[in-house]
């Protein structure tokens, strides 16, 4: 390769080899290229990059400012071994220029990849026009004998630019890229050994401990001071990947309704749904589903940012996952991520064998067995065991207990058909009724008198219509006609008022609501609802069945209802509709059902309570006696 100085130092010349069929010209030996600032700016474009896009795109940049670059491209080796497409670094204009020179650039890179020398040939096609081709090569892969896996190819204006500057400028840009690429391998070496180093002290802590949470603890606490981090937390996972919180640094006890440590749980779930590393704020992606736990974890606890690693064993099992909380410099450095993984990801191994030897409960059940096998009572206590264990499995039909509330199957509601006062009621709740049975009275005398008037008006404006017909005046016999059209249209809603004062029940019922006696009097408006009735032939018992047990109730399945009212009788029924959401009861969560009861003797009554059982699909009698015990112990082993 081109030995390009990464200094000011004018004592190294750069050597060009061109194909032999093209006209080249040889560097003298003479020349030395001392331009400092350029060196300069090489190095700022390296310590400013942080990946080798960014790289490539500024030390384009500066080729473009210090040369008449026409066009540069990077090309990389593909895993076949060929040089793949050329990537544009420069102005997209420059992409045509491409095609013209693609076959000769071609033909260079070969020869560069071979002699990993700087090749320059003139472009036959354009006068004064130089394509430039350097690899990009340390001197440790060059005595090495690796192979040239990038080349930077370029093309430029000759016409005031010797060709040994643009060479020199080119190989400088090579020069950059390679000691740039040897200071990150350098940076994650470095990364690595720390990592491995502070690995060994956190194993050696985690062997001092002697149950899961201490070891939670332990692990939590070494992650926070040594990735200097606001705060770390960790979660195990059971075999379906449901998470429970363990441990938080610097908190001895969680409390798990705590809203913080509910944030937590949900977030370390998320990284075990996706099964990979999630940091946030992610950039593009900040607003995807699997970080919006994240993002609310950040935003409650004035968190800047985190990293949510998952804890996965050398056989890929997936143990848990880990919280880091710390600051956006932090989780942006793609050093600092690296070591945090590696950290993670060397110490998950024995965590899991920490916690595995803590969770065995063999020895205790075999101790107790012995026990149990050396006493007098051994064989009668293996009997009954073996007989009862025989009685848990016959089949039963399994019934759900349930608390309901008898209503009506319909309510109809009574209302006002006019605005007047209340002069009498004649229902009160509670009272059975007919069907046309009058409930209510309106007063008509405000109405009386409103017609009496309406009609002295009516056959005042007739008299003027008459006077007017009789004077010729046409005009104002047609005001008074359309003055008498408006009077009759008042007097015949009057009189309609006037015909509905009693207010009548539509269907025969039981009065639900409606006790107005102390409203006597008293103004009412036109579609108030005064009353509301109910039939009593049928009647709908609403049961709440629990939210635990929705999961064994269907539509058709037989229920028995008893009543406080009447203890001693069993209504039967059949449920015919559960509402597909859950409602607060007695402040407990239930899904409705209802169930029709008929009603021939009137005995039931809106508002009266009582149990319902619905009986089930049979079910083993063990699994009906302790199926809620071991549904309880699960869900919490699970939390």
């Amino acid at each position: 390769m081109t030995k390009i100085p990464p200094t000011s130092e004018p004592t190294t010349r750069p050597r060009v080899v061109v194909a032999a069929s093209e006209t080249t010209r040889q560097s003298k030996p003479d020349y030395r290229f001392t331009d400092q600032r350029i060196i300069q700016h090489f190095e700022v474009a390296a310590a400013n990059s942080a990946t080798i896009d960014q790289l490539l795109s500024n030390l384009a940049t500066i080729v473009t400012h210090q040369s008449e670059c026409l066009g540069l491209w990077a090309c990389q080796r593909n895993g076949n071994g060929e040089f793949g497409s050329a990537h544009l670094l420069t102005d997209p204009d420059s992409a045509s220029l491409w095609t013209a020179v693609e076959d000769h650039a071609c033909e260079m890179m070969e020869r560069v990849a071979r002699t990993r020398q700087i090749c320059s040939s003139p472009i036959r096609s354009t006068s004064r026009s130089e394509l430039v081709v350097a690899p990009v090569c340390s001197e440790i892969e060059a005595e090495e004998q690796t192979p040239v896996h990038l080349v930077l190819i370029g093309c430029f204006s000759a016409e005031q630019e010797s060709v040994l500057r643009l060479q020199w400028l080119l190989g400088l840009a090579s020069q950059t890229i390679a000691r740039w690429q040897q200071h990150r391998n350098l940076k994650h070496q470095e990364t690595r050994i720390r990592s491995l180093t502070d690995t060994m002290g956190l194993i050696h802590s985690l062997d001092q401990t002697t149950s899961i949470p201490e070891a939670s603890l332990v692990i939590t606490n070494h992650l926070r001071r040594l990735c200097k981090s606001e705060q770390v937390a960790i979660s195990f996972c059971d075999t379906k990947g449901n998470s429970r919180l363990a441990a938080i640094s610097d908190v001895e006890q969680i409390d798990l309704s705590c809203e913080s440590n509910k944030l937590i749980s949900h977030a370390n779930q998320q990284t075990l749904l996706t099964g990979h590393e999630l940091c946030y704020p992610a950039g593009d992606t900040a607003n995807s589903p699997a970080l919006l736990a994240l993002e609310k974890y950040c935003k409650a606890n004035s968190v800047e940012s985190c990293i949510n690693l998952p804890l996965v064993t050398s056989d890929n099992r997936t143990i848990g996952a880990v919280l880091i909380a710390g600051c956006t410099e932090q989780t942006s450095d793609t050093d600092y991520r690296q070591y945090v993984g590696q950290l993670i990801k060397m110490s998950s191994g024995h965590l899991d064998v920490v916690v595995r030897a803590n969770r065995g409960t063999r020895d205790v059940v075999r101790n107790s067995w012995k026990k149990l096998r050396s006493a007098n009572l051994f064989r009668a206590l293996l009997i009954g065991f073996v007989c009862l264990t025989a009685l848990m499995f016959v089949p039963l039909p399994y019934r759900v207990t349930c608390e309901c509330e008898v209503q009506p199957v319909m309510r109809r509601f009574v209302a006002a058909p006019h605005q007047g006062i209340l002069e009498k009621t004649f229902v009160e709740s509670g009272e059975l009724i007919e069907s046309d049975h009058v409930v209510a009275h309106l007063d008509g005398r405000q109405l009386r008198i409103e017609l009496s008037g309406l009609r002295a008006e009516f056959d005042g404006a007739r008299k003027r219509r008459d006077s007017a017909l009789a004077q010729g005046d046409v005009a104002l016999s047609q005001i008074a006609k359309s003055e008498m059209e408006r009077l009759r249209s008042n007097m015949e809603i009057l009189e309609q008022n006037l015909a509905n004062l009693e207010i009548r029940s539509p269907i025969a019922g039981i009065v639900v609501s409606g006790d107005l006696e102390k409203v006597e009097g008293a103004p009412v408006e036109m579609g108030q609802t005064l009353f509301e009735i109910a039939p009593l032939n049928e009647m709908l018992a609403e049961i709440g069945i629990p939210e635990s047990e929705i999961q064994y109730v269907q539509p058709g399945m037989q229920v028995a209802i008893k009543l406080n009212a009447f203890p001693f009788k069993t209504w039967q029924g059949v449920v015919e509709q559960i509402h597909p959401r859950t409602e607060i009861v007695d402040d407990e969560s239930v899904f409705v059902a209802h169930v029709k009861l008929s009603n021939v003797d009137n005995q039931l009554r809106p508002g009266m309570k009582g149990s319902a059982k619905i009986t089930t699909e049979s079910a083993p009698v063990g699994w009906n006696l302790f199926h809620r015990s071991w549904e309880s112990v699960r869900y919490w082993m699970i939390w």
